[in-house]
Parts: C-alpha cells; structure tokens; sequence
C-alpha cells in the first residue's frame, strides 16, 4: 500500500456521510422529530401529487387499495417457488435430447456418422489386425488422438 492512500482517505473524509448514533435521550428525541419530518414531507409530496392529477384528469400515481400487504415469509415463498419453476426449467432444457428450433435427427441420404471404432476398423480392416498402439484410441481425449494419428482422430 502506498503512503498517499492513507493521506487521500484523510483529505475525502468530509465526503463521507456520518453515522447518526444518539447516545442521550434528547439526541434520540432529535433523531426521530428529524425521520417524523421527512415522512410528512413525502406524504405531502405525494397529496399534492394526487391532487394535481385530480384537477387534471390523470391517472394516479399512487393508487389506493385494499389489499394485504405481503409478508417477509409470504415473499420468501414466493421467490422460492419462482426460483424453482426456472431451475426446473434450466435443468429440463440441458438435460433434453432435440435442438432447439432446428431438424432432429438424420435426414435418409445422410449416412450413418461412424464411431472412430468402426475407422480404425475400417482403415486397418478386422478387430484382430488393429495394432496395439490403437487399441481404446476412440477413449483417449481428443487432442491426445490427433497426435497419434490426424486421419482418425478427425470427427465425421
């Protein structure tokens, strides 16, 4: 750490807000006459909000209603249940064979995609003539096959 962050933490304090901790009754008292005094002043705002869009036919801003508000654990099992409907989702997507919007499946004149199984089969002809260097060559990872042999290690 360099020397000159301390010193522009000490220049920027002003800009920091400070914490309103009251420790004596009348600072508590203060405290709360100064919340009380932001709330009737948003709650004037919005009268005067909602008496301008009467005067002038608008719809309201702050519409009224008589609905429940929701609770801390009504919300958490709501979100729970949102979540999991698009887990659920996710999961069923990935796990799903077809592609999305395009053909499934081979068409009848494409042929059969060959295993590199059946080309080192077919480049060396039966199982027993298959030297031993290439047995389980279709297991090895792919980067590991094109070293030892680029024709077979190629994907149909």
């Amino acid at each position: 750490m360099s020397k000159y962050v301390g010193a522009g933490k000490k220049v920027f304090q002003f800009l920091t807000p400070k914490p309103n901790v009251p420790k004596t009754e009348l600072q508590k008292k203060i405290r709360d006459l100064k919340i009380a005094t932001q709330k009737s002043k948003a709650g004037k705002a919005k009268l005067d909000q909602t008496i301008f869009e009467l005067k002038n036919n608008k719809d309201f801003t702050f519409k009224s209603t008589n609905k429940k508000s929701e609770s801390n654990k009504e919300a958490y099992k709501r979100i729970q249940g949102e979540n999991t409907k698009v887990l659920k989702g996710m999961l069923d997507k990935a796990t799903e064979k077809k592609a999305d919007g395009g053909r499934i499946g081979r068409k009848f004149g494409s042929p059969k995609p060959k295993t590199n199984v059946e080309k080192i089969k077919e480049t060396f002809g039966s199982k027993k003539n298959v030297p031993s260097k290439l047995k389980g060559f279709s297991k090895l990872p792919e980067a590991i096959q094109q070293k030892m042999n680029k024709k077979l290690a190629r994907k149909v």
